[in-house]
């Protein structure tokens, strides 16, 4: 007997034409064959093949938006809710918890980041999944696990600044990425590893808390920051913040930064090298509406709470289809200059503010030139 395995419904169209044409074959006549007998048949199996990748996508989606609801609108909705119909139970609880985040400080001090949750969490390896994601380092070699381990074994307080743009209208792209670090720049992780400097509010929110803290997040002040530089810990930093943000449009690069030079001060007080990196793709993976521009951007001013109107192919879900490329360039030295104090002479002031804008404007040059050297590669050949 002889029997087939259905690897190719085209490979068996076409052997089904060969053995079916010739009238001594034996093998037609056996009844484990099942073979599609004309390209009607063909079509209608790949329509139900594509029917049921559709289906186990549209299923995808919907977890992720349920993901979405369940973190950042349900269980804020849900304390209210409680609070309001249920006090007595209710608020000692919430009360409890509030109290927890106060006293422990974890987002002000050395965070709780998870290499478990940031690689496996199931949400997170189905986006990578579904865009493709990469972390590329620079073809230099500079930041290659060897080259980085001398340079961190140099001293206890070595580290970098890696300076991300755009922030995208969510920036879910820097979770997903985060379980990436640890098999990209193995060096950090064995040493004293890196944390994501995150807006204030995120860490008032529940389960939004849980998760960024999860993700190697710490609160996005600059004692902070210092006190991760202090300690040796590298920074991620989206220097665009809640600004860029909110001018996120479909289909454009947009990058905010003439004005923002708090990433490259911190650099410049502690020095350390300032990596421009630059994400691809995610300015494609939501859909972005204007109106009530001016009055989010003055809730953004007032309460630094971003806004932004978006939606994806399906919800809040983001656009299938679209590869996120995160490319990281050299590393840029920065000479240690110490920040002045508020009493300090105005010629100590003036001379560190001009060295702070001498690094940002090369560090400009350098982000340009990165992007400018990728996006022919990576398909974005015509944004500029």
């Amino acid at each position: 007997k002889i029997k087939f395995r259905r690897s190719s419904t085209l490979a068996l169209l076409i052997l089904n034409h060969r053995v079916t044409s010739s009238p001594t074959s034996t093998i037609a006549a056996c009844p484990r064959m099942r073979l599609p007998m004309t390209f009607k048949g063909f079509a209608r199996e790949t329509s139900s093949l594509a029917t049921g990748i559709a289906s186990v996508e549209i299923i995808e989606d919907l977890l992720y938006n349920l993901f979405f609801f369940s973190t950042f609108m349900a269980p804020g909705a849900l304390a209210l809710y409680s609070c309001y119909n249920f006090p007595m139970f209710s608020i000692p609880i919430v009360l409890a918890y509030y109290t927890s985040i106060a006293l422990r400080e974890l987002e002000t001090t050395d965070g709780s980041p998870s290499e478990p949750f940031s690689r496996d969490f199931p949400i997170f390896t189905m986006k990578r999944r579904h865009h493709s994601l990469r972390l590329v380092r620079p073809p230099s070699g500079s930041l290659d696990p060897a080259r980085m381990s001398e340079y961190l074994n140099s001293s206890k307080s070595a580290s970098y600044v890696f300076a991300c743009h755009p922030h995208g209208v969510a920036a879910q792209w820097r979770t997903w990425m985060e379980g990436l670090m640890y098999t990209t720049f193995p060096a950090l992780a064995r040493k004293r590893g890196w944390r994501t400097l995150a807006a204030s509010v995120l860490f008032w929110m529940p389960l939004v808390r849980e998760i960024v803290l999860w993700t190697g997040c710490v609160d996005a002040s600059r004692k902070t920051a210092q006190l991760q530089l202090q300690k040796g810990r590298s920074l991620v930093i989206l220097p665009g913040g809640e600004a860029e943000q909110l001018r996120t449009k479909f289909g454009q690069e947009r990058v905010t930064l003439k004005n923002r030079m708090g990433f490259v001060a911190l650099a410049v007080e502690s020095g350390t090298p300032l990596v421009p990196v630059y994400v691809f793709g995610c300015s494609d993976l939501y859909y972005t509406f204007g109106p009530f521009f001016g009055f989010r951007e003055a809730v953004r001013k007032v309460l630094r709470v971003c806004l932004p109107l978006f939606l994806g192919d399906f919800g809040l879900a983001p656009r299938r289809g679209v590869k996120v490329t995160v490319v990281f360039g050299d590393p840029i030295p920065v000479n240690r200059v110490k920040r002045p104090r508020h009493d300090a002479a105005d010629e100590e002031k003036e001379h560190f503010r001009s060295v702070v804008q001498k690094v940002h404007r090369m560090y400009i040059e350098r982000l340009a030139k990165l992007f400018d050297d990728a996006k022919a590669d990576l398909g974005f050949e015509e944004r500029n």
